[in-house]
């Protein structure tokens, strides 16, 4: 039944507090944000400008190909101890003007090729503690070039709110003798909030969703980093990674996508993010953390599901 009430969710394995409010969703704008996309011959993302960076891999060909380079702009580099990292930008097809959810599954999958490709190459070196793999999608999501693309994140630091739910991960399967998201997946395949839900793949809006519509993809076998996906789970990832960002262009809201790989934990689930950035936090959210959420992860599950 639809959630007629505001109704308080706490998941304290990821520290989250939500109110879901779906009146709040009535309330009255007038004010709106927009995208000014980069003409194509400005776009250093297109083959014009991209010769001039060097490759650090390639896949593909012709309209599939898919290319990494190093992030121009990096927050961290191997050459800081006091920011040590590394950072990439994974330009996913040669074409302007193509949003990634517009791909084919198999150039997603050839993506998520490439992803496991970055991960294993930039995890040989040993400094490196955490490796995040994201999309922004849109200007709210903070993307800044509308050619389709995504970004590595690689430090030697992990951060504070990862290590804490890792912590809080094991402190369940010593309590439980169970991986609490093998748990998850089981509970939540069968459930309202089920989005997709397959021998490889599942997903589902999850109880306490911090964004309107946001989304979890999980392999539905216990694997620690995405460079485990067997080629038959990676293309089942694939479309469901496809199916719910065409859901979210047709009523073209903003994305980010991201998935987290800790290298000091050999034995994480690890699933990928997609968390909409259609509502802005105001005052309540940024001052308590406590996020009201305007749409209820059960109504959202079954937007996806149509």
């Amino acid at each position: 039944m639809p959630l007629k009430k505001s109704e308080l969710r706490i998941d304290t394995i990821h520290d989250r507090a939500v109110i879901v409010a779906p009146r709040r969703g009535l309330r009255p704008h007038d004010i709106a944000e927009t995208t000014v996309p980069v003409r194509q011959g400005t776009c250093p993302f297109c083959k014009e400008l991209l010769r001039k960076n060097p490759i650090l891999a390639r896949s593909g060909s012709g309209k599939n190909t898919i290319q990494a380079i190093a992030n121009g702009f990096p927050a961290v580099s191997l050459d800081n101890p006091k920011a040590y990292g590394k950072q990439e930008v994974l330009i996913e097809t040669p074409i302007h003007n193509v949003e990634f959810a517009e791909l084919s599954a198999k150039q997603i999958d050839h993506a998520l090729a490439m992803y496991q490709q970055r991960t294993r190459a930039i995890s040989k070196n040993a400094k490196i503690e955490y490796i995040l793999i994201f999309k922004n999608n849109g200007g709210k999501a903070g993307a800044t070039l509308v050619h389709a693309h995504s970004q590595i994140f690689a430090t030697g630091f992990v951060p504070p709110h990862i290590a804490q739910k890792l912590a809080n991960v094991k402190q369940y399967e010593i309590v439980h003798g169970t991986c609490y998201y093998c748990d998850l997946i089981a509970k939540e395949k069968r459930g309202p909030r089920r989005i997709i839900a397959t021998p490889h793949v599942t997903a589902f809006s999850p109880y306490v969703s911090h964004y309107p519509y946001e989304a979890w993809i999980f392999p539905t076998r216990h694997l620690d980093n995405i460079t485990q996906l067997r080629p038959v789970e990676r293309r089942a990832f694939a479309v469901a990674i496809r199916h719910i960002l065409g859901k979210l262009n047709t009523i073209n809201v903003p994305y980010n996508y991201y998935l987290h790989q800790t290298l000091t934990d050999n034995d994480e689930h690890f699933y990928l993010r997609v968390a909409p950035r259609e509502q802005t936090w105001g005052g309540v959210e940024v001052g308590s953390r406590l996020v009201i959420n305007q749409v209820a992860p059960e109504d959202a599950a079954k937007f996806y599901r149509k």
